[in-house]
């Protein structure tokens, strides 16, 4: 099985240093030799999930840090979004934001978790709460969580933009260190693998 392959070998720490990258395909995957194997990592799944879980990581150790706007972003909200927004203001607290009435349905936020970059402030703030519920049935830190999955993939290096090998050795030697590398927030495969008996066998090589 593939995953025994990489718990057993790739994913030791003492070995993470011996891949070594040998080029990009389609501007999109990276190719990784690594003892008698290649593994092709899709840098945008590997970056979704380098982010999502970085991120999951801070919010249950409650270690998220703030980033505060200057000036702050004023946003003018419906009824049914201001009750959400009063009856999850705790978790939207503990979530890195600091939001304050600005008279009416205006409130003003001054801060937001600095941790996913490349989404403007008001996408991430709407984002939350318009998946939250005005009764707190839904338990608000599971519905944070799983935000975070279309989030991260929003923040994340899409396939065709160029990424230095140095950048894609960072985000590899990050994607290799989690417990479950294999497949991004939203399931889909981070990185395929093919070995060298069977690429031998396509070129006939071996029988």
């Amino acid at each position: 099985k593939e995953s025994d392959f990489f718990s057993e070998k790739l994913l030791d720490r003492n070995n993470v240093k011996e891949h070594r990258i040998i080029g990009q395909l389609f501007d999109t995957y990276w190719l990784i030799e690594f003892r008698d194997n290649l593994f092709i990592i899709d840098q945008h799944a590997a970056h979704e999930k380098v982010y999502y879980e970085r991120f999951v990581k801070l919010f249950q150790s409650q270690n998220i840090q703030s980033q505060y706007v200057s000036p702050p972003l004023i946003v003018s909200l419906s009824l049914e979004e201001e009750n959400l927004l009063k009856a999850n203001e705790k978790y939207f607290r503990d979530f890195g934001f600091e939001i304050e009435p600005f008279g009416g349905r205006e409130y003003s936020i001054s801060a937001v978790p600095s941790s996913l970059l490349g989404m403007t402030e008001e996408e991430l703030f709407l984002e939350m709460l318009d998946h939250l519920t005005a009764d707190g049935s839904k338990d608000a830190f599971e519905l944070f969580t799983a935000r975070l999955a279309t989030m991260a993939c929003k923040a994340a290096v899409k396939g065709n933009h160029s990424m230095s090998p140095q950048e894609a050795d960072k985000l590899i030697d990050e994607l290799l260190t989690l417990e479950n590398p294999y497949n991004c927030p939203h399931g889909r495969p981070t990185i395929i693998a093919m070995s060298k008996t069977e690429i031998e066998k396509k070129f006939k090589r071996i029988v």
